[in-house]
């Protein structure tokens, strides 16, 4: 009888994930607050974004916006744009290491089970509840506000149901902030060929491909390879799609992220050897990359030109004349890359000497966060309505806001995790003794 691969339990990930989901709910409340990416909350407050938007508009004749690029020059919405450009990126690397960690233990057959059951039934309810309801909050601010509200409400959930089983057109409509999850299982079911090969031959050429990676000369492979293979990705694609909710370059961007995850821990002696013994590397690695960064998001300023955000060479860019690349696009596509890779390596690294211990609320913390993620949104966009409405200062309504949709969130995990119903429709994963 085969051995099953023994298991084990690498808490430093566990808490990142849970961290960075975390970081969601200030990050949605600040971009409301100092960027105005809800434009319908307040249509009467004037955003740090905007004003800086509209300076850009007058230079350039053209609409300048992207309400994921920060366009404000305050501390805050710079820290909100070193944030978004590598937190995602981390969570889908994680979840990558979490189908590696999964896989080894499970057949095909119950790994796409299992990846339903955690994945496309908590993002269908959502579809059914959340996201209607983020846009009956939404149109109830125009005339005829309810009914169109009520019509959104049952179209949206009927019509995204229909497109799920069309990923290719599914792609181009608005699933909100559910397409992190539509995302993973995407991942999951193209890569899971490969999943296959490499854990029923692991000595096989795929496999011994795949873990290549960590026998590069002087840490090459981690340290410029794949951070590298990002670059490619946003050469290829970032010019002409553009950053659109996780589907435009970022979708193969996050493809790859999700997939080097996969790999770090099919091989992961080498990977955690790696982190381990490279901390000060990566440290200094980051430093740079961060300063590079700062100067393309400064340039990205002042000329209008979406180095960040992409989609140059689209008709939102016309204007700009850019066909496809110029120099300062290519050294951005490398730029943002390094800077995301190795943002993503520090937290890995750091994380590793400091997080791997179990704690008392681990996973408590770990159960609770599909059911924050899927239900922050419409929480956010009710605490600015009264927030902005009300007139506090933007640091003001960033900490109360973080609060007031902490504690919501945190009251919905506490009525829905009682019984195993809701606890299946909103991802919670039951307990076995070995979690805690």
């Amino acid at each position: 009888m085969k051995d099953t691969p023994r298991k084990v339990r690498r808490y430093d990930i566990d808490w990142l994930r849970v961290i960075l989901f975390a970081l969601l709910i200030p990050f949605h409340v600040g971009i409301g607050v100092y960027w105005g990416a809800y434009d319908f909350v307040e249509p009467e407050h004037e955003y740090e974004g905007e004003r800086n938007r509209e300076a850009l508009d007058d230079d350039l004749g053209e609409k300048a916006t992207n309400v994921y690029s920060f366009d404000g020059d305050g501390l805050i919405s710079y820290i909100l744009t070193w944030m978004h450009e590598w937190r995602l990126a981390a969570l889908f690397m994680i979840s990558g290491m979490g189908t590696a960690f999964a896989f080894k233990r499970r057949t095909w057959k119950l790994f796409l089970k299992e990846r339903s059951k955690r994945l496309l039934v908590p993002m269908f309810v959502g579809i059914w509840t959340m996201t209607p309801i983020t846009w009956m909050i939404i149109l109830s601010y125009f005339p005829n506000g309810f009914l169109e509200g009520i019509l959104a409400f049952l179209g949206f959930g009927i019509v995204m149901t229909l497109a799920m089983a069309i990923p290719l057109v599914s792609r181009f409509l608005s699933l909100g902030h559910l397409w992190f999850i539509w995302s993973l299982f995407q991942y999951s079911l193209f890569l899971l060929p490969i999943f296959y090969i490499v854990r029923n031959y692991p000595e096989g050429k795929i496999a011994r491909l795949l873990k290549i990676t960590f026998r590069i000369p002087f840490k090459l492979g981690p340290l410029l390879v794949l951070p590298l293979v990002l670059s490619l990705s946003d050469i290829v694609f970032k010019p002409i799609m553009g950053e659109a909710i996780g589907f435009g370059y970022e979708w193969f961007w996050y493809l790859f992220i999700f997939f080097f995850g996969y790999i770090f821990i099919i091989d992961k002696e080498r990977y955690f050897q790696f982190i381990d013994n490279s901390r000060i590397q990566i440290t200094i690695f980051t430093l740079i990359s961060t300063l590079a960064f700062t100067w393309i998001k400064s340039e990205e300023s002042k000329s209008g030109i979406p180095y960040i955000g992409g989609g140059w060479a689209g008709e939102d860019y016309q204007h700009l004349g850019i066909e496809y690349h110029t120099n300062m696009t290519l050294v951005s596509c490398f730029v943002t890359s390094f800077h995301a890779w190795f943002w993503c390596l520090f937290v890995f690294s750091w994380g590793a000497k400091y997080l791997n211990r179990p704690g008392k609320n681990l996973v408590y913390l770990n159960q609770g966060v599909y059911p924050f993620y899927i239900v922050h949104q419409p929480i956010v966009y009710i605490s600015l309505l009264v927030l902005l409405e009300i007139g506090y200062s933007n640091i003001v309504n960033l900490i109360a806001g973080t609060i007031i949709v902490t504690l919501g969130c945190w009251i919905f995990f506490e009525i829905v995790k009682r019984h195993w119903i809701t606890r299946l429709m909103y991802g919670i994963k039951e307990v076995s003794s070995k979690d805690e």
